[in-house]
């Protein structure tokens, strides 16, 4: 601890800025006027077990006291923490407050035209959905809060297309829309979700392959609705999805990152030059759509021009391919 006078002009200091006197001092720890006086005068320091109640009354850290300096950075973070405390609580209690007008507000204005509830349920789902995107539900949480976010907003979204649904009478397409707002989820969340586990390695193979899995489903349930050649279309799409699950997996394994590139800028563009070819096969087209004649462009514009697009890029991949195995050779040599 410091010398007594130091001490005691400290607790001075501290003292006046509270606008106490030594005898509001003196009441408040329950000890004498006198006592209060001999700590600032540097006659005496306090007793050690009025460290607690002391740092209590005049809002300092027991640090601060025992040096009887002002600890500016720890006070200043302090200071931040409440006010982040009272931005966090302003966050939930507006909107809050706000939606909560807006629904009774709405409750009163269904039943005052219609008679009876209809299309406030709607309005409520909606209300809920933005409340989870504000997002609030977070607030209630600790840890994992991307995960509750994330959850809570489709379970939210689930709930206003459902409500739409059954307010318009058009359950069948319910499920396709909650499949397909999944899928988007799947694709932005998953990867964020993966980056720090024993799995964030193949967090991009993992999202690709439930995306995958969340189309061959739709496709399912679509054609419970609207029968079409679901064979062929299971086909196509496990086809169109072999790149981007392809290439997410050659990004995981270690090897130059130029040649990795090449590889993939390579088996992209082949697969999806061929996409139609395919497409004319599963479902029995004659579409002549890969039709090249650089003298006619009026009647070959497309297939000039996806041939020139499919040229161009494996000449960029072969680029790539031989820049890495270049660095690999170089590697080695030294």
């Amino acid at each position: 601890m410091t010398d007594k006078k130091t001490f005691g002009s400290f607790i001075k200091i501290k003292r006046t800025e509270k606008n106490y006197s030594q005898k509001d001092l003196a009441e408040m720890l329950f000890v004498t006027e006198g006592a209060v006086s001999k700590w600032e005068r540097g006659v005496s320091y306090p007793d050690i077990t009025l460290i607690s109640d002391i740092c209590r009354v005049l809002d300092i850290s027991e640090h601060e006291l025992v040096t009887a300096s002002t600890d500016t950075d720890t006070r200043k973070m302090k200071q931040e923490a409440r006010k982040f405390h009272v931005i966090r609580s302003t966050w939930i209690q507006v909107p809050t407050i706000a939606y909560s007008i807006a629904l009774i507000i709405c409750f009163i204005c269904n039943l005052a035209v219609n008679h009876t509830l209809s299309w406030f349920f709607v309005v409520l789902a909606a209300l809920i959905c933005a409340y989870t995107f504000v997002p609030t539900v977070t607030y209630l949480f600790k840890s994992r809060k991307l995960l509750v976010f994330s959850v809570s907003t489709y379970l939210a979204i689930c709930l206003l297309l459902f409500t739409c649904a059954v307010y318009t009478n058009g359950l069948s397409w319910f499920l396709t829309a909650c499949i397909g707002v999944l899928m988007g989820y799947v694709l932005l969340f998953v990867p964020i979700l993966l980056s720090n586990g024993k799995y964030s390695r193949y967090k991009f193979v993992i999202s690709f392959a439930i995306s995958c899995v969340l189309t061959l489903v739709l496709l399912l349930y679509v054609h419970i609705w609207h029968p079409f050649k679901l064979i062929p279309a299971i086909l196509i799409t496990c086809y169109a999805f072999t790149p981007a699950i392809l290439c997410a997996y050659i990004c995981t394994l270690h090897f130059d990152a130029f040649l990795k590139t090449g590889i993939c800028i390579a088996l992209s563009t082949v697969i999806f030059y061929f996409l139609r070819y395919v497409e004319q096969f599963l479902f029995g087209t004659n579409e002549n759509y890969y039709r090249v004649n650089f003298y006619d462009w009026e009647q070959c514009l497309s297939g000039n021009i996806h041939l020139i697009c499919f040229i161009s890029l494996l000449l960029i991949s072969a680029v790539f391919i031989a820049a890495g195995i270049f660095r690999i050779s170089k590697n080695k040599k030294s």
